[in-house]
Order: structure tokens, then sequence, then C-alpha cells
């Protein structure tokens, strides 16, 4: 038999598995931390005015309890803020709660505890990361995370400074936390909880378009279930079929992804394959029914199917995801992900830990490893990751391009080193960075291995443009140009009829097609006549000044103007980079230069006179 999981509403709020209720002890320990932890937050409140522990405590050991059912993590939520705020003693809470179960609650409230006072000067948020980095019992971890959850869900209570920082740290830090426990289903909800405060102009363009997509629409969803319960049916298996809506901000880090590899524009979210996951979820435990459903499915799409879109997380798991995944691109509606899993591995794709708890699973693998950056900000990574590893979680593909070395505790450290729980990881950044290399990607895991291979794919595409920029120097040059983006700032319409002709996004994809060999530069010669970028056409010569140190002083740049003017030059375009020494590059755009003042030699000393500068060089294109 075939079930169906019918979709009523594409986007419910996650109500019925977040939200734990009236809170109601089901043991007589239980009910007795409740008891105490009521009395040692007597009278306090939250911002929003409510009783703290009912409102916050409550809450969190609510969700524990409904989630995971462990008597001791759910006496340890109630009590998680008991030692920091009320000032009681862990050795209280082993006396209060007798034998193992004391020490487990004590340990548990210990990890998640902040330290009243910090030692060797660090900050209140850094010494609590130091101190939970010790405990890596998982219990430590989803209480921790239940807390966060229940913070994000009152910030609208805090001034918006620090609404902001929240919110960051609850997508960056403990949104990844959840993603390493495999609690998926988790991470989406806090990280969407999250966005519109961390970054909320951003959010309403994402779920402006997102909620707007015809792949959310009730009819196409539910046809779609149909069809596939049938196709399971036909393969004489059963099983049922749902359906899984991505998060907005997992959406809107993947199309960013997408964009800098240029597969997309930033606002094309037709191109995301995972936005609607249609799960196809069997009874059988035996894997090999997975494979066998597939065949079935792949005959069904067909031509629809994307041949260069095919996952076997089942034979080559990611990250502890197990599933048979294909991409299909239906016309009129854009991509949609299919997948195939067994009842087993759709509950370790969903819950991870949890799942694993409340199934006699060994839990021992979600041991994450906590480091810390120099501002207190955690993050969480899978053990056995590197430092490199640490970099791609600090600030994931935009930071691993702009490595100079990064310290740990201080010390420079290696790229392949292993970190530690509570170490310290500062990533530096200078003018000399270290390129992006594919070796690399013997040192991370896969979490990494697929932000890297996005980084080098942008290395790529980046050295080729530079390369096409060189090719075309020769040909600028005949034109009095230096730089495309002159022509762009004065004559967008030739530019972009430039690239209409080139099949070209922008000038950047324009160079790296040139530099890949996939526009010839004969080619571009004749396009830049046809359009009007020519000598004949401009009449422009191009001035490029490097200054020596300290040289952009006031004045100066009046000076090497008016010596443009004397020469009845007139300048169309000035663009001038100030450099960290005091200098500057300046490059200038100028009709009807006298062909006096077009000579390098001459125009520098004469520059060099009249600014009072030293000029170290000059670029002159006639």
């Amino acid at each position: 038999m075939v079930r169906i999981e019918t979709i009523k509403e594409i986007r419910p709020s996650f109500d019925a598995e977040f939200s734990p209720g009236e809170f109601v002890p089901r043991t007589p320990a239980i009910e007795e931390a409740y008891r105490w932890g009521k009395e040692l937050h007597h009278g306090q409140l939250r911002m929003s005015g409510e009783p703290y522990f009912e409102t916050h405590c409550g809450w969190v050991a609510g969700l524990i309890d409904k989630l995971a059912g462990v008597e001791a993590w759910t006496i340890a939520a109630l009590l998680h803020d008991s030692v920091e705020d009320q000032e009681s003693s862990f050795e209280m809470i082993r006396q209060h709660f007798p034998g193992m179960l004391g020490m487990e609650v004590a340990h548990i409230v210990d990890g998640v505890t902040k330290i009243s006072n910090p030692r060797d000067g660090s900050s209140r948020d850094l010494e609590t990361l130091r101190k939970i980095a010790r405990f890596r019992d998982p219990g430590v971890f989803l209480v921790k995370l239940a807390d966060k959850s229940h913070n994000v869900l009152t910030l609208e209570f805090m001034p918006e400074y620090k609404r902001i920082s929240k919110a960051s740290e609850a997508i960056r830090a403990y949104g990844k936390l959840a993603g390493i426990l495999n609690c998926y289903r988790w991470r989406r909800w806090l990280e969407d909880m999250a966005f519109p405060h961390a970054e909320p102009d951003t959010y309403a363009f994402v779920r402006g378009r997102i909620d707007r997509d015809k792949r959310l629409e009730l009819k196409f969803v539910n046809n779609m279930l149909g069809q596939l319960a049938e196709l399971m049916e036909k393969a004489g298996l059963s099983g049922k079929v749902s359906l899984t809506v991505n998060g907005y901000w997992q959406s809107w880090q993947k199309i960013r992804r997408m964009a800098r590899l240029r597969k997309s524009a930033m606002d094309s979210f037709e191109a995301l394959n995972d936005l609607v996951s249609f799960r196809m979820v069997l009874d059988d435990p035996d894997p090999t029914h997975a494979y066998t459903l597939l065949a079935h499915v792949n005959r069904f799409f067909g031509p629809y199917l994307d041949q260069n879109r095919f996952d076997d997380y089942i034979a080559h798991p990611q990250n502890g995801y197990r599933a048979l995944q294909v991409t299909v691109w239906l016309p009129e509606f854009g991509a949609i992900e299919v997948a195939i899993a067994t009842e087993e591995m759709e509950g370790e794709n969903t819950w991870g830990v949890i799942y694993a708890l409340k199934n006699g699973k060994d839990i021992g693998e979600y041991r994450p490893v906590e480091i810390f950056t120099p501002s207190g900000g955690a993050r969480f990574l899978p053990e056995g990751s590197s430092v490199l590893d640490a970099v791609a979680a600090i600030q994931q593909e935009f930071l691993m391009d702009k490595i100079s070395g990064v310290k740990v505790n201080g010390n420079l450290a290696l790229l392949s080193d292993k970190v530690k729980p509570g170490d310290l990881v500062e990533v530096v950044t200078s003018t000399t960075r270290i390129p992006p290399d594919s070796s690399w990607l013997k040192i991370v895991n896969p979490a990494t291995a697929r932000i890297l291979r996005s980084v080098l794919a942008v290395e790529d595409l980046r050295q080729a443009a530079e390369n096409g920029k060189q090719q075309l120097r020769e040909v600028l040059h005949e034109r009095g140009i230096l730089a495309l983006e002159d022509v762009q700032a004065l004559y967008p319409e030739r530019i972009n009829q430039l690239l209409e002709t080139t099949s070209a996004a922008n000038l950047q994809d324009m160079y790296a097609a040139i530099g890949s060999g996939a526009i010839r530069i004969g080619d571009i010669a004749r396009d830049l006549d046809e359009i009007g970028i020519s000598k004949a056409e401009l009449n422009w010569t191009t001035i490029n000044i490097q200054s020596g140190s300290y040289a952009n002083r006031p004045g100066v740049l009046a000076k090497l103007a008016g010596l443009i003017s004397d020469s009845g030059g007139n300048i169309v375009r000035s663009v001038n980079n100030t450099m960290p020494d005091g200098g500057f590059y300046l490059r200038l755009v100028v009709e009807n230069i006298s062909p006096i003042r077009a000579d390098k030699e001459a125009f520098k000393k004469l520059a060099s006179e009249i600014s009072g500068i030293n000029i170290k060089e000059i670029e002159i294109v006639p």
C-alpha cells in the first residue's frame, strides 16, 4: 500500500513539531525539577514581561521532552539557567537528584551554563564557548539548541542591534549545529525564524520570489504526489510519498553560490532543483528496492531528467544523509527533486540524533566539535574537521578565497591541521592571499568540499577573465581604451549590445569566455567596430597614472586635470583608487588631447613638475 501525504498548506507553521504547548511533567523527578526551578526563578521576568521560568525554561524542557523523551535531558532543560541566574550549584543538583540521574543532569547543566566570572580577561560569551567545548554529550547540544531556538522566537523584544546579532548567530552557529546533528527539519525551522531578523530586506525579497513560484501551487504538488504514488504501486512497492519544501535561508544560500558560478542570476529561483523535494519513502528496509524504484522514476520522467544531476547518497552518504536523488526539469515550472529512501534512512535524514535515540541506535557519532572566533561567535564542525573546514564554517566561500593565514589559539596553523573542541580560530586576510587549490579537497569534510568546489570554479573563472583581459589589451589599445568599464559608464547601450552579441551576461563573463577560447579575439575586434567602440567613433586617449607613497594630497588631482585641459583635452571620465600607502592609481579618459601630451615620458616629467609629487608610472593609450 502506498500512502500519500496530501498537502493542504505548502508552508505549514512548524507548530505541530516545535510548539511543545503547556509543560506537563511526566515523571516524579521531572515534576520535582519543575517545582524547584519555578522556586529558583521566582519573580524573574523575560523582556516580554512574561514569567521567565514558565515561558522559557518550560518551553525548552517541553521541546526536549517531546523530541527526545530522556528524563535527565528534560530536567537539565528545566534547570539550564539555574546556576547562572540563581546561584544554585551543581552539588545541589546532584543532591536533589541522587545517583546517576543527578550526575547526568549536573553534567548537562554545567555544559550549557555561562560562567559568571570569566578567566583570562575573556568575554563572557567567549568563556562560555570555551566551557561548552569540553562537553560533547548530545544532551548538551540539544538543550543548547532548544535554548537558542526559543530565544529566536522572542527576538522582537530585543534592541535592533542585539536582535540582528543574535539572529545571525542562530543561523551561522546553531543552524549549522542542527545540521551536524542531522536534525534538518529543526535546522530549516530555526534558520527561517531567524532570517527576517538577521537580514529583513533580503528575507522579504527571497520570500516574495519563492512564495510566487509555480512549483509551490497546491494543484501541481498534489498532482505530482499522486503520480509518484501510482509509480510506486506499479513497481510493486509499499511506502509513502510526501513533499519537503526547502527553507528560505537555504534556498538563498544556494542561489548565491549558483550566481557566483555564473550558473544563475540572483533572482532565478526556478534553477533551484531542491526548492521542492518529492520524497518516496519505502517501507521495506532493503536498499536494493530503492534502486528498483529509481529505474521506474527514470523511465517515467524520460527526457525531462537532468542527466547531470543524479546523486547516489546511499552508496556514498554525505554527512549522514542517505537517499537516491534525481533532478527533473519541467517546462513552465522549473527544476524539481525526486528522492528515494527507506523509512530508516528518511528518519535519520530528517531527525538524525533524535531518530537514532528513539530507535535505540548508537548516538555516539553525534559529537560535534565546537570552535569559536575572536569575537566570541560559536561554530560547530563534524569530528575530525580541519582548520580549512573551520574557515569554511566561519564565513563559507566568501572567505575561503581570501586566506593569507590562519591562527589557532594565537599560533599560525596549517590548513590541514585538525581542530579541537574549544579552539580559537582566526582567519588572517591581507593583500597576499593563498590561492585556492584543488589539493585542498583532500583535507576537508564533504560539506566543505561542496563549498570549495564552488570556490575553485570561481577561481578558474577569475583566472580565465584575467587571461581574457590580457588577450584583449592590444585590441583595446588600438581604440584608445584601457578598460571597457569606461565605455560601459559612458555608453552603456553599446556595451549592452556587445554583451548580447557575445551571449555574455556581463563583462566578466565575456572576459572569461575570451580567456577560455570560447570567443576569438578577431571576432571581438569586429564586434567592437560594428558597435561603434572604435578610435574613429570615440576619439579617446586613456591615461593611467600611478603615484608614489603619500601623494594623494589636496589639489594634486586638480593640477593634473589642469594639465589635461591646457593640452586641449576634455576629461570625460576619471577613476581614482587610493592605496593603503597614501598613493593612488588615477585613470583618465580624455577626448581630443594634444599629440604632444600623448608622449609618455614628456607628460610624466611635466605632470611631476606641476603636481609636485612623485609619479612612479604613466601609461598612455593614444
